[in-house]
């Protein structure tokens, strides 16, 4: 997978498919359908509370998914680079509704990282963690559209 079609489907993931060209669905998604549009329709509360027992929140997988993608994009600029010390994203939920904004806008900020990293000239290996991360959250997109599926479904 080159560089520029990685980047278009990490726009997807993010985005939601681009339909200029008449079709209703991407690689990835349907229209409308991307990680932050998911992410952003969750409430504080649908955010924090588990999916079920014994599962992560909604708001884990955001956290997740935030320093996966902050994580891909640093190796991306430097293959030695660490992860940042934090909380484990699945046992950590945003004590408030400000912080989970927060939590938002840095997932946004993750991926636009990224997005700019895969214009740096890459190896082989940076290609296989650009793919790996792409699809990494092309992954996790599609457990939170369901998880949100599931609480409209709940409320009609």
């Amino acid at each position: 997978m080159t560089p520029d079609l990685l980047r278009e489907t990490l726009k997807e993931v993010l985005y939601g498919p681009d339909l200029r060209f008449g079709l209703g669905t991407g690689l990835f998604s349907e229209k409308e359908a991307g990680l932050l549009r998911a992410a952003h329709a969750l409430t504080y509360a649908q955010a924090v509370t588990p999916a079920a027992p014994g599962r992560p929140s909604a708001a884990g997988v955001v956290i997740h998914l935030r320093q996966h993608l902050d994580h891909a994009a640093a190796l991306l600029r430097d293959p030695y680079a660490l992860r940042a010390d934090e909380p484990e994203a699945w046992e950590h939920a945003p004590p408030t509704e400000r912080e989970w904004r927060g939590e938002l806008v840095g997932l946004a900020q993750a991926g636009q990282a990224l997005y700019e990293a895969l214009f740096l000239p890459l190896d082989s290996q940076g290609l296989r963690t650009a793919y790996a991360a792409v699809l990494h959250a092309a992954y996790h997109t599609g457990a939170l559209r369901f998880y949100l599926g599931n609480l409209q479904a709940g409320q009609g």
